[in-house]
């Protein structure tokens, strides 16, 4: 029998409706779980009778209206006994708990009344009668084509109404609805038993709300999130399924449209057939890449192409599952389409490491901006490095240096450049390049140094210190600098009028000072030294170390 906490989950609304509006008298407890009372219907009254057990189940009941079923009288009954129960459920809790004033009102509200005004609230308020839809309407099991459309387009409308754009606050309340609307429908999607049918569903689902998107404008990318999680469960969904004849008959229904119709694809479709592969187990991943393969065969034949973009998603497919050797003459290199290139390339150099260096360098001599050669030096450095050729690994670092400055690369292209000539206009850009970005890049004072310490050109490096030089880098090189003129060292750093360094940098520089020029030389040097950001601290530094030692 039922608890009478469910009794309005068991009965139509209908038969709620009109039990709610019988009015209930003298409801007594007579004896524990027994209760009597008067139900008034219209002008007749009747006695009505009620036993509970321990758990709340009826196990017993009688009505004078004399029906053989569970009436409306008791279902009156039944339900003021459950929401009196819940009144002194709460009382007992929350003894002492202030009740709102919309509480209190509700409680002696009249029904119709609270009807009428929520129907004129929602005419208002189309979010409002949404999330009450939600809550309370009534709960489907099944869904149309056009059921599915419309519940998208009123749930995008609750929110969006007419607008044409949605800020990100906006949006995140518009996931939120759609989750909650679409979690029957998702169920039914994953329950049903004819798996054809809750993918076609399913894209149409998708497609509805990818429309919707099109025409609205969307702050973030919070409905993208929610689409592909959506999309990435159902799919688990459907590669989970045991019976693998009929997996391979739903994969080969999908993928085969799309390697074999000349209509246009929707976006939805084709991240639905992708993300079937690349979810998929190594033996479902193995049957869709035959397809594409077998497809690719034909193509070939007939002389057919692809969309680029369409045919780097399916070379890694080929590249995945071992076909790219026997499929290579279909993936030849695209000018001016960098990303499908390289993934080209490095399955060409797996098994023919010269190929895949005269077809970088064919894409480079072709390529009219050097910026877009970086991933091919990239694949060469690779090659060279391997194979041992010094002279083009050398050749190559040049070409990248600027982009990616390492003083190991710059010695390594010194030892082993062997055009003469291209080193040196090479060598004369980078430093130029390095000097003069010093004042705004002080880090590269760091590279700058390293080098002319290579180069053993330290003349040049006392020439290059002025208040921009790091202390740190100063440190470095105090020695060497020292012993090549220590008084052009002393003069270098006494007229920095600025000190941008850590203390302990100063510390050690100052100390240096201290330990390698006598005090009359350090006080008619920073005696009068006190002007310039830093230079006051400094000098008082120096000379503080001078008098100690």
């Amino acid at each position: 029998m039922h608890t009478i906490q469910d009794l309005q989950q068991q009965f139509s609304k209908q038969k709620i409706s009109k039990a709610k509006k019988l009015r209930i008298r003298e409801l007594e407890e007579t004896e524990k779980d027994h209760f009597v009372c008067f139900v008034d219907d219209e002008a007749v009254s009747y006695d009505v009778a009620m036993v509970l057990d321990p758990k709340s189940e009826i196990t017993g009941y009688s009505c004078e209206c004399g029906s053989n079923d569970f009436c409306l009288h008791l279902l009156a009954m039944g339900m003021s006994i459950s929401e009196s129960r819940k009144v002194k459920a709460n009382s007992q809790r929350g003894t002492g708990k202030k009740v709102s004033g919309a509480e209190t009102a509700m409680q002696h509200v009249d029904p119709e009344e609270l009807k009428t005004w929520l129907l004129g609230f929602f005419k208002k308020n189309k979010d409002a009668e949404m999330q009450f839809m939600l809550s309370f309407g009534e709960k489907k099991e099944e869904f149309s084509d056009t059921e599915i459309s419309d519940l998208i387009k009123n749930t995008v409308a609750s929110v969006a109404g007419k607008r044409k754009s949605l800020t990100a606050p906006e949006v995140k309340k518009l996931v939120y609805v759609l989750e909650k609307a679409l979690q029957p429908v998702e169920e039914y999607l994953m329950q049903h038993h004819d798996k054809k049918e809750s993918i076609k569903k399913y894209l149409k689902l998708s497609d509805e709300i990818a429309a919707h998107k099109l025409r609205i404008s969307m702050a973030g990318t919070r409905l993208d999130n929610f689409q592909q999680k959506l999309r990435e469960r159902f799919v688990m969904h459907i590669n989970a399924v045991k019976d693998s004849g009929l997996w391979e008959e739903l994969a080969a229904d999908n993928w085969s449209y799309f390697l074999e119709t000349e209509n246009v694809l929707t976006s939805v479709f084709y991240k639905f057939i992708m993300e079937m592969y690349h979810s998929g187990s190594p033996d479902q991943k193995r049957y869709i890449a035959e397809l594409v393969r077998n497809k690719i065969r034909r193509w070939m034949k007939n002389g057919s192409t692809l969309n680029t973009d369409i045919k780097e998603d399916l070379l890694e497919i080929i590249s995945e599952n071992g076909f790219f050797t026997e499929l290579e003459k279909f993936f030849a290199t695209e000018k001016y389409q960098n990303s499908y290139n390289v993934k080209v390339i490095n399955e060409i150099l797996k098994t023919d490491p010269e190929k895949a260096e005269k077809t970088c360098k064919k894409i480079i001599d072709s390529n009219s901006n050097e910026k877009y050669n970086s991933a091919y030096y990239h694949i060469l450095e690779k090659i060279y490095g391997e194979t041992g050729n010094l002279a083009d690994l050398a050749y190559i670092k040049r070409k990248q240096f600027l982009e990616m400055p390492f003083f190991e690369d710059y010695v390594f292209i010194a030892e082993n450049d062997t055009d003469a000539h291209e080193f040196s206009v090479f060598r004369s850009q980078v430093l130029s390049w390095l000097k003069n970005s010093l004042f705004e890049y002080p880090e590269m004072a760091d590279l700058y140094f390293a080098i002319m310490d290579y180069e053993k050109k330290y003349k040049k490096m006392l020439d290059a210190i002025d208040s921009h030089t790091p202390t740190a880098v100063i440190n470095t090189y105090a020695e060497k600098l020292y012993s090549t003129d220590k008084y052009k060292f002393l003069m270098a750093v006494r007229s920095r009028s600025e000190w941008n360094s850590t203390e302990e940098d100063e510390e050690v520089l100052a100390g240096f000072l201290a330990s390698r020029y006598d005090a009359a030389q350090l006080e008619d040097s920073f005696e009068r030294k006190y002007y310039g950001f830093g230079s006051d601290r400094f000098s008082k530094m120096v000379l503080s170390k001078s008098k100690r030692s």
